[in-house]
């Protein structure tokens, strides 16, 4: 816990104390349900309140980096705004890189920062510093509580301002909110002083969604004729069962195709094929002028969120469509193509479904009928290659992600560390008869600083549906967030698997750092590590697995995924040299595929 030097100021007037001590209620009657709390003395009087509120679930997690990405996965799964509360000073700023990738993700988080009385910020007080607008521009609103609620209106002002908060962290774009409250000593209630939750004069906020009027749809619809080969892109998103029927029924027109990344969540539940190309990254490896000719397309439809693969992203960069629409509710959408031209204002779900049945009732337009089979017969290639490849080549990180995600229990949830497993897993795709239920990755901004906590407060939001979390994670990213483990609230399923090339591997794979002198990538961007995550699990009390090849893996791997009363890591040490040659040759393999 953080200290706090008491200084002279006058004490909190009891009415206010009221204000503050209704703010949990006010956040349960708007439906949040879970509140993450990080130890310190200034936001005693908001710790006090929210761990004794009925009905929240509170959590105490002592790092406020960890605390902030713990919350981002709770919501992630549940969709409902998490709180977090902090103490003063440099606690806040902890919470930034979790904001930012909430704000990116579209995740729902609620920021109480404690602060000290506005009268004495830059005055040498201690843990002091500007908090108001502490995240802007990364947030979806800022707000700053009174300092002083013992008036009627100043109540009411408190109380306005958090439904307003609250309303802000969902709609129209769910992301992350701060609210700065300002709090005078003493902060502390009197020994055996209760905590009594008012009724508060709520505001909810309901929200509808855009639609298009006619002609705006025969606009589209004559475009959508006059283009002979149409992609449909999902980047990040949650799985959307609306939207597999609309995209089930599209993808069977011979001049469409459907792609997205593992990321975009566009397979069915029971481990089917489903509409969508799932290795446009891996296909897109091959460089060779006619089968990017074959693939590129006229009309671009796109929704969700940022892509993974850099291949598809600079492929269609090369090949700007003649027409790219971006189907978005609210917000500023972006051009990350350098070829938009229709921002579509509805859900993606309604949109694709309305234009599926549109489509379904125009005149046969004249496609190209062989744009969506390309794409087909292409991914039936490359995985065909990639089978062969890795049962041939050295094990290493490829084979064991290829592996692992073919045993993942049905039902599972994914999370994807950044840097190479979330490239490996892209590559790989969901294959059929792969039946994990979600894949999810911090991509908003694909940072590794977060990684761990993410997944646990994934696994927490969870808890107790029978469903798995399992992290696939670099060992950079994973001791860099072990505090992510260091809390008393490590969930029994949750899943850690543990890719350990002592170092930073991806550096000797991308382009760029190979053009430096090996001695000086090696000490700046490689760093080595010696590390392994024997101790770290006996730390944190989690199970130990640990293995060095391919026989060792197939023999761990079922009993690793069992029901277990403990959280389990599974710790991979492979080569990096070999790594990168696997990795290296995999590339050349994809080259030259079968010609359209």
């Amino acid at each position: 816990p953080r200290p706090c030097d008491a200084v002279p100021t006058s004490p909190m007037n009891p009415a206010h104390r009221q204000a503050v001590t209704n703010i949990p209620h006010i956040c349960a009657q708007h439906g949040v349900q879970d509140a993450i709390l990080s130890p310190g003395s200034r936001s005693a009087p908001l710790t006090v309140a929210f761990a004794r509120h009925p009905g929240l679930r509170c959590r105490v997690v002592f790092d406020e980096r960890s605390a902030a990405y713990l919350a981002l996965g709770l919501a992630q799964q549940t969709g409902r705004p998490t709180v977090l509360v902090c103490t003063s000073g440099t606690a806040a700023l902890n919470y930034a890189p979790a904001v930012a990738e909430a704000f990116y993700q579209g995740v729902p988080l609620l920021l109480f920062t404690a602060d000290r009385p506005p009268e004495w910020i830059d005055q040498q007080d201690n843990q002091t510093i500007h908090q108001r607008g502490l995240y802007e521009p990364h947030v979806r609103g800022s707000f700053q509580l009174p300092v002083d609620a013992s008036h009627p209106d100043a109540a009411w002002e408190l109380a306005r301002t958090l439904s307003q908060a609250i309303n802000r962290s969902r709609h129209p774009l769910p992301g992350p909110v701060q609210v700065n409250v300002p709090l005078r000593e003493p902060l502390y209630p009197e020994p055996g002083e209760p905590s009594r939750f008012q009724e508060v004069k709520q505001i909810q906020e309901r929200t509808g969604q855009p639609m298009l009027g006619e002609a705006a749809w025969q606009e589209l619809l004559a475009a959508w004729q006059g283009a002979r080969r149409k992609l449909l892109l999902a980047g990040q998103q949650p799985p959307d069962p609306g939207l597999l029927p609309a995209l089930e029924a599209l993808s069977r027109r011979p001049g469409v195709a459907v792609a997205g990344d593992l990321v975009a969540n566009l397979f069915p539940e029971a481990g089917a094929e489903g509409p969508a190309i799932q290795q446009g990254d891996a296909i897109l490896t091959d460089r060779s002028p006619a089968t990017r000719s074959a693939l590129a397309p006229d009309l671009l439809i796109t929704w969700g969120g940022p892509l993974v693969s850099k291949s598809l992203k600079l492929f269609l960069r090369e090949q700007r469509p003649g027409a790219h629409w971006h189907v978005q509710p609210w917000g500023d959408a972006p051009d990350t193509f350098q070829a938009l031209t229709q921002v579509v204002r509805m859900a993606p779900a309604a949109f694709l479904r309305e234009l599926a049945e549109r489509v379904a009732a125009l005149e046969e337009a004249q496609d190209d009928p062989g744009y969506g089979p390309t794409w087909w017969r292409l991914q039936a290639e490359v995985r065909a290659r990639t089978q062969d490849f890795l049962e041939a080549a050295p094990f290493g990180e490829f084979q064991a992600v290829q592996r692992v995600l073919q045993a993942l229990p049905r039902g599972s949830h994914l999370q994807l560390g950044n840097s190479m497993p979330v490239r490996y897993a892209n590559l790989v795709g969901r294959l059929p008869g792969m039946a994990f239920h979600r894949v999810d990755a911090n991509r908003g901004v694909s940072g590794i600083d977060g990684t761990v906590s993410t997944a646990v407060g994934a696994a927490l939001a969870l808890q107790g549906t029978g469903r798995l979390v399992t992290l696939l994670v670099g060992d950079l990213a994973f001791f860099y967030d072990r505090n992510g483990l260091w809390h008393h609230h490590l969930p029994a399923n949750l899943r850690i698997v543990l890719l350990n090339n002592h170092g930073g591997g991806i550096f000797t794979m991308i382009p760029g750092p190979g053009q430096l002198a090996p001695e000086e990538r090696e000490r700046y961007f490689v760093t080595p590590q010696p590390l392994t995550a024997r101790r770290t699990a006996a730390d944190h009390g989690c199970e130990y697995v640990h293995c060095r090849s391919g026989q060792e893996l197939a023999e761990r791997l079922p009993a690793f995924f069992q029901e277990s009363d403990r959280p389990r890591i599974l710790e991979i040490e492979t080569d990096r040299e070999v790594n990168t040659q696997v990795y290296t040759q995999f590339k050349e393999r994809l080259q030259g595929l079968t010609r359209p």
